[in-house]
């Protein structure tokens, strides 16, 4: 039972169920009509680990630089370093672990992944050190880190991806940011001094900012699909019936921080909320199916 506990601890230490986000990895992959391409998708695959190995060792050192002030707060004490499941020597070295298992998937790929890995790591280094502390910029991190991601995987395959999908990206993880953001001051109020830079935000400058961020994720994928070079590259315009179902998701999603009043991680609201992982199970399904089967 012991034993359960403990790989249990360090399962939860690692955010395995986090490593959905570097799903983002495979984007590049889609675009560029090569997803059914074994090489292809086999060196995505490792991009993939490699993310997934390297932000597991961010989300370790953020921990360690978090622990005494996340054993103050309501739920982040049941992490497993707060809650000194996990000894702070034990922690760092399955960090090191982590970031070597990385470092060892991008350098089997090439110089280009590795220089990618190598700078979200030290983004990410600034970031808990400094920028989490600072308004905008702490989210505006965040987002940078899913764009990386991106170009990880347009350099694993040597692929050239639409900047409109960058940005895409971009105002997309600053929407889910601004959301989490929020999140964290109304559920939280009477612990919001555990996360300094929360007092230099307000429900109202959030609701604006995430008003702002929805909208320019809206656009940018919607001219992304519309554009003339869109069109001649896939030869196709019927991936304009995908808008729907970005609009339906990110309108379910904003539902869901304004009237379900849920803490969560993005990860953990979209493996939660059935209906948010029905309708992203349906838009890459349809994707693929114009892409790939030109319906």
């Amino acid at each position: 039972m012991i034993r359960y506990r403990a790989i249990g601890s360090y399962i939860e230490l690692v955010r395995v169920k986090h490593w959905i986000k570097n799903l983002f990895v495979f984007a590049p992959l889609v675009f560029s009509l090569n997803l059914f391409s074994v090489e292809h998708f086999t060196k995505c695959l490792i991009a993939f680990f490699s993310f997934c190995c390297v932000s597991s060792a961010v989300y370790i050192i953020n921990d360690l630089f978090d622990r005494e002030r996340d054993r103050q707060h309501p739920h982040k004490k049941k992490r497993p370093i707060a809650r000194r499941d996990i000894s702070t020597a034990a922690a760092i070295t399955i960090s090191l672990f982590m970031l070597l298992l990385s470092i060892i998937f991008s350098v089997s790929l090439n110089l280009l992944v590795l220089l990618v890995i190598i700078g979200y790591l030290s983004m990410n280094l600034i970031y808990s050190a400094v920028l989490k502390h600072k308004v905008l910029f702490d989210v505006m991190m965040i987002a940078t880190g899913f764009v990386l991601r991106i170009i990880a995987g347009t350099y694993a395959i040597d692929v050239h991806l639409s900047n409109w999908i960058v940005l895409t990206t971009f105002f997309i993880s600053l929407f889910l940011g601004f959301c989490k953001r929020r999140q964290e001051i109304v559920c939280n109020k009477q612990h919001s001094d555990q996360i300094p830079v929360l007092g230099y935000y307000s429900v109202k400058l959030l609701d604006f900012l995430i008003l702002v961020s929805l909208t320019l994720t809206i656009m940018t994928y919607s001219l992304y699909i519309i554009r003339v070079s869109t069109l001649d590259r896939f030869g196709t315009n019927k991936l304009i019936f995908t808008i729907p179902l970005v609009v339906y998701g990110l309108f379910r999603y904003l539902y869901v921080i304004f009237t379900k009043q849920e803490n969560g991680d993005p990860a953990e609201i979209v493996l939660r909320e059935k209906s948010i992982l029905i309708d992203i199970l349906l838009w890459i399904a349809l994707v693929i199916a114009v892409l790939y089967l030109r319906l």
